[in-house]
């Protein structure tokens, strides 16, 4: 009885618009109560504060910081600038510009809504000047700006390695992988798109205009330098990369670009305290309701009824469980409250969970873009003054595509497991 009780009082609180944070508490703590075991209530506050006593978890609200810092500053229009003059001149040369934009966003940010509100404004403009309708490039920013979910150091692998102890750095390899796979997968359709429709080309930029374009642009270059070579060069931790990220972007976007104002950072950090609480306390009250069901052994259930399945249908059914839950939830929210259940299952299966991480993280990805509740589609009707419907159907074509993404990252392994092998 515990279990559809939990589930009864969960789906209640959610369907009465409560916070996500609040229904999980409020289920797990009434369940508690109501069903054993035979324990002091206290052990229920002392979960919830265990629930976010790790180290590694220190690394989320310093990469948000730093992803809310980059947001308002020169870093984005940068980068979109060099890479439009390396290919803007080729057959679909912004569009490709703009995914490469998005990709090169993510490995500095970790956070897909902040490229949308970045690199979207930027770009969104120039492709309708260029003979892109306004569906296909609202599509393609929004899918594009799902690529700093999974290229390091997202935010949703860094939650999936504290959810099951799984190894960051090798996480965000293979997130990497899927990230380069998607990308190549978009700025293929790309420049399908732009040959078909007859799209022109931009001009051909001059070496002396690129190499300006790069001399602008080479301090936005530096901050996935500091990220990935201070990680996998072994001068520090992903905990500490993220407060290098933040100490770095504060000195270009203050002092070398001097677009961020000293006296806004103020401004900034109040915004980021707003997410970041926001964030803990949903991983708090995760951390309880994990420890809670595990004592169910509700994960243990789950196990059993997948036992005897192959990899491949254990793979199947945990993509159908995240593509619908990114539908209605958000990334973090689904990685922290499913992450742990599904994962000993994974495992008994067989299953390399830095592979399952990296598939786990490209499903939610794809729930950014996907009706009803997807978060992208929400920025970017604020972003693009576009109606809800248009946004809907703008990005159809791209659900597909990464569907497409998905199927190869989930059945062939090495189209993202391709980086930690070069690791090792």
């Amino acid at each position: 009885m515990a279990v559809p009780f939990f589930t009864a009082v969960f789906i209640g609180l959610l369907v009465l618009s409560f916070p996500i944070f609040l229904g999980i508490l409020v289920a797990t703590i009434t369940t508690f109560e109501a069903f054993g075991p035979a324990l002091p209530s206290m052990v229920m506050a002392q979960r919830v504060v265990e629930g976010v006593n790790i180290f590694s978890l220190i690394a989320v609200p310093l990469f948000v910081f730093a992803a809310d810092i980059i947001a308002r500053g020169q870093i984005g229009a940068r980068l979109v600038a060099l890479v439009e003059a390396m290919v803007g001149h080729i057959t679909g040369g912004l569009a490709i510009a703009t995914v490469m934009s998005c990709a090169l966003f993510g490995a500095i940010s970790g956070i897909g809504a902040a490229a949308v509100v970045s690199i979207g404004p930027i770009v969104y403009p120039s492709l309708l000047r260029q003979g892109y309708g306004a569906g296909f490039s609202a599509g393609l920013i929004l899918s594009a700006s799902t690529l700093s979910m999974l290229i390091p150091p997202g935010v949703a692998m860094i939650l999936y390695s504290v959810q099951t102890s799984a190894s960051v750095g090798t996480v965000f390899l293979a997130g990497l992988g899927a990230g380069i796979l998607f990308t190549a997968v978009l700025a293929g359709y790309a420049y399908y798109y732009a040959r078909r429709h007859g799209i022109m080309r931009g001009a051909r930029a001059s070496l002396p205009e690129i190499v300006t374009a790069a001399r602008r642009a080479v301090w936005a270059l530096g901050l996935p330098a500091v990220i990935f070579g201070g990680i996998y060069g072994g001068v520090f931790t992903p905990t500490e990369a993220a407060a290098a990220a933040c100490v770095y972007a504060i000195v270009v976007e203050c002092f070398v670009y001097r677009q961020l104002p000293i006296s806004d950072l103020f401004k900034v950090s109040v915004a980021s305290g707003t997410v970041i609480a926001t964030l803990l306390i949903l991983i708090a009250a995760g951390g309880a309701m994990t420890w809670y069901l595990t004592l169910l052994q509700v994960p243990q259930q789950i196990s059993g009824l997948l036992d005897g399945l192959s990899p491949w249908t254990v793979l199947l059914v945990v993509n159908i469980i995240f593509l619908v839950a990114g539908m209605f939830i958000d990334p973090n929210s689904a990685i922290i409250v499913l992450a742990p259940l599904v994962y000993p299952a994974a495992m008994a299966a067989g299953i390399d969970p830095v592979h399952f991480g990296a598939v786990l993280v490209l499903n939610l990805a794809i729930g950014m873009i996907t009706p009803p509740f997807g978060l992208n589609i929400f920025i970017g009707i604020t972003t693009f003054k576009i109606s809800y419907a248009k946004i809907v159907q703008s990005v159809i074509p791209f659900i597909l595509l990464a569907l497409i993404t998905l199927f190869l990252a989930t059945y062939i392994p090495i189209s993202v497991m391709w980086p930690t092998m070069l690791q090792g």
